[in-house]
């Protein structure tokens, strides 16, 4: 999200990119511009425009020129508009993990700052402070972020924590081997153990109870402990984007118990025809979305949780715990990896199947025979696809005795919570 309505700090011809998912991208589409593709210049000189894109009511405005030098006038609200652009960046997406780095450092200096010295840091100041690890951080440093970092220590406020901690992000001097400790004793990846982005421990708090652990309950029992002492505090930060943060201290050993307040009922399914993904999403909406991602010709499936139009996920699904509860549960193996010609035989067999019972399974794809259409036109990455991706859409349509439990130990999974994981507070 880029901020850049009534921003002076971004002047005359700053490029912005339109986003995968903007405001109301159909508007965008109509006038021919692609999400995650078509780059704007900024202009703040007095122009007269030649198409107009109204995303929401609001009486904010922003003037952009397209690539075909074609002026555009977007007015929306504020967030309507910030929230349809990114910063241009070249490679950006080779940029992700710089940028989240950028984004929990500027959290962490934000809540360094406040609680040890009781200052909030001006935006200036925590931008020099990036900026001095890596020549990088400080070009692209957002503006957003810092907003983001500030609403989320406002409300790290209600905890009312006293100075004396020390601060590090994820598999820090203090942490590293506790993730090594956690995975080997059960086998989780590291955010599927702790999805902790910056953990505050106590200046002088012994690690050895954590570090002597022999086994996963024993380990995540002295981690519950030692949080409720406010001894090691793992906190999971999301980028905030509402006017206000939120938060709540995630426990798995009490909420896997916990009844939802969750309409886990199904409510309908959206096949991509490119056979990239789909995205199964309940009444309360709640949702996985399937699908391929990285590797642009990866054929191994993942899986991540999100709540339609919330702004926000919940996180990624093990996919290697969704293989081992498929397996075990209703006895069915998932495709990954390589595939033959027996597997495209199952895999539209298994189409047929879903398509008769829920008649209805994608936004663009009217029925089977069209389906079938498309995979045969497709090429050999497109084919591969298909065979597995219409496995785990069977499992989730055509296995479960139970929908609704299926869906919730996605929903489990997603926000980290299994009987393995552990304690941790999240803002988002």
């Amino acid at each position: 999200m880029a901020s850049i309505v009534e921003n002076k700090k971004y002047g005359e011809n700053h490029r912005v990119i339109l986003k995968d998912k903007p405001v109301n991208s159909a508007l965008f589409k109509k006038e021919g511009y692609v999400p995650g593709k078509s780059v704007f210049l900024i202009i703040r000189r007095k122009v007269k425009a030649n198409k107009f894109i109204e995303l929401a009511k609001g009486n904010k405005s922003i003037v952009l020129k397209d690539s075909k030098n074609k002026i555009v006038l977007i007015e929306g609200s504020e967030s309507s508009i910030n929230g349809s652009f990114n910063h241009y960046t070249a490679n950006a997406k080779s940029k992700t993990n710089v940028l989240t780095e950028i984004k929990e450092l500027v959290s962490m200096h934000l809540f360094e700052s406040y609680i040890e010295t009781g200052r909030t840091l001006k935006e200036e100041q925590v931008k020099s402070m990036v900026g001095k690890i890596k020549g990088v951080y400080e070009t692209l440093f957002d503006s957003f972020y810092y907003e983001s970092a500030l609403k989320q220590l406002n409300e790290l406020k209600k905890y009312k924590l006293k100075k004396g901690y020390h601060y590090e992000r994820q598999k820090g001097p203090m942490t590293n081997e506790l993730y090594k400790l956690a995975r080997g004793l059960t086998g989780k990846l590291d955010d599927n153990w702790n999805p902790g982005d910056v953990w505050m421990i106590r200046k002088n708090y012994n690690m050895k109870p954590l570090l002597n652990s022999k086994s996963a309950n024993e380990l995540n029992g002295e981690l519950t402990k030692a949080f409720k002492k406010r001894d090691v505090i793992p906190i999971s930060l999301k980028q905030v984007e509402k006017p206000r943060a939120t938060s709540s201290i995630i426990d798995p050993s009490k909420l896997m118990t916990q009844k939802l307040d969750l309409d886990l009922k199904f409510d309908r399914v959206d096949l991509s025809e490119s056979f990239n993904n789909f995205i199964v999403i309940t009444k309360s909406g709640f949702a996985v979305r399937v699908g391929f991602k990285a590797s642009a010709t990866t054929l191994n499936v993942s899986l991540e949780g999100r709540f339609i139009g919330a702004g926000f996920q919940t996180g990624a699904v093990d996919a290697k715990a969704y293989t081992k509860y498929v397996d075990e549960e209703y006895n069915y193996k998932l495709r990954g990896g390589g595939v033959n010609q027996s597997s495209y035989s199952v895999a539209q067999r298994e189409l047929k199947e879903m398509f008769s019972k829920y008649k209805r399974l994608s936004n663009t794809i009217e029925n089977y025979d069209e389906a079938i259409r498309l995979f045969k036109r497709g090429d050999k990455l497109v084919q591969d696809r298909f065979a597995n991706l219409m496995s785990y859409m069977y499992s989730f349509l055509m296995k479960p005795k139970s929908f609704e439990n299926h869906m919730k130990f996605n929903y489990f999974t997603s926000k980290k919570l299994t009987t393995d994981s552990s304690i941790y507070l999240i803002i988002q």
